[in-house]
């Protein structure tokens, strides 16, 4: 577990004609705004699989275009947005993929005192092998672990932005549908209905006081055992603050309590600490830091009722230059299963980018990372480098 592994931050690179253009970046469609980009990259792997003893290591390529749609009426703004990831392993064609995201967005300001954001996701994607259901075992897929989620959400906000106090009220539905269709696999779809409400009273100028309340309903499509379903419902109450901009810094603390009540009364219910914490942090016009650090309730992998889930994660971004900048980044994630099982898992990542705009519309991109899971089943350790070369391009 000591070696060191540098991976790459993939980037996107934007191709597109200049007809019509109206400003940099953008083509003019009538009424709409085209952002279109475009990422290669080319990365080495060294642990494709995150195998503790059979170890694939390949090359991959990969592209990535995008397309975003922007329109503003008014104070209303609507985005529309494509993005498409394709893959080639060179060693390992079981591992390629090519993965499709359309999203929608829209905010509508009804008035000064009446908003209403609204969303929504279609997601063609994968799961690597190895991660997730299949951690320890991705060999025994032969292809990566595809998915077709969809997502629909909305908040509705009443009160003006300098109000003294103001409510977010959320609503959203969200569907988790795997593709491989064996009992095991479809033991993970599911259905989640979410519900929130964040209330903000302003105490300084900069400065909210907050009182969140977020309800989430979880239902499997399939149980492996029809009496013994994982369906659950959980609530979180937290309450905090968040700042713009005061002493250089701009974020939110929050503490509160975190309940996971399953309808199946044989499995434990969890009552915990729930907390969040973000800060970015800009001493310099040229240097800035950013910390995230949370705790989650996860859906398990298989294996116990939930995850009980801890982050840290920090970036440092610096511009040496008008055209250098580096990219510093780590985590910490520490997942205990819970329910039946004591497993363990630490997980961390290093990272490191040197990033070069070489052009207002081109940037390069030079990307290592190391990548490792410690976890008191050892059968399911691992070490990954990976080292990235990436260029992206904009109008």
């Amino acid at each position: 577990m000591q070696k060191f592994y540098f991976a790459a931050v993939a980037a996107a690179i934007v191709v597109g004609g200049k007809a019509h253009a109206q400003e940099a970046g953008s083509v003019d469609l009538g009424g709409f705004e085209l952002f279109p980009s475009v990422g290669v990259g080319l990365t080495h792997d060294s642990n494709v699989t995150r195998s503790d003893t059979d170890e694939i290591e390949s090359w991959k390529s990969t592209i990535s275009p995008e397309f975003v749609l922007v329109n503003s009426y008014g104070l209303d703004q609507y985005q529309i947005g494509y993005k498409m990831t394709r893959a080639d392993y060179f060693s390992s064609q079981e591992d390629s993929f090519t993965d499709h995201l359309l999203t929608a967005n829209a905010v509508v300001e009804l008035d000064v005192r009446n908003r209403i954001s609204l969303a929504a996701e279609y997601d063609d994607g994968h799961d690597d092998r190895g991660t997730l259901f299949s951690i320890g075992r991705g060999e025994t897929l032969d292809s990566v672990d595809t998915y077709k989620n969809y997502s629909v959400s909305g908040t509705y906000t009443y009160g003006a932005p300098t109000s003294k106090g103001r409510i977010d009220v959320t609503a959203g539905y969200f569907v988790t549908d795997y593709d491989i269709n064996t009992d095991a696999y479809r033991s993970r779809d599911r259905d989640t209905v979410n519900l929130g409400t964040t209330f903000y009273y302003n105490v300084l100028p900069a400065t909210d006081l907050t009182f969140d309340v977020i309800y989430n309903d979880i239902t499997y499509d399939f149980a492996l055992d029809a009496d013994n379903p994982l369906d659950s419902e959980e609530t979180r109450i937290l309450v905090g603050a968040e700042w713009e901009g005061t002493a250089q810094t701009t974020g939110y603390v929050k503490v509160g309590n975190r309940k996971k009540e399953f309808k199946d009364a044989t499995r434990d219910d969890f009552s915990g600490l729930d907390w969040q914490v973000g800060v970015i942090w800009a001493p310099k016009t040229y240097s800035t830091v950013e910390l995230t650090a949370f705790t989650n309730t996860n859906e398990t992998f298989g294996e116990g009722n939930f995850i009980d889930t801890d982050t840290v994660q920090m970036t440092w971004n610096h511009e040496w230059l008008d055209r250098v900048s580096t990219t510093f980044r780590a985590s910490h994630v520490v997942d205990k299963f819970t329910g039946g099982t004591d497993r363990q898992d630490d997980n961390m990542t290093f990272g490191a980018s040197l990033n070069y705009q070489m052009q207002r519309y081109v940037l390069v991109q030079l990307g290592f990372d190391y990548d490792e899971r410690d976890s008191n089943r050892n059968e399911i350790d691992f070490d990954r480098n990976l080292l990235t070369l990436s260029v992206s391009i904009t109008l």
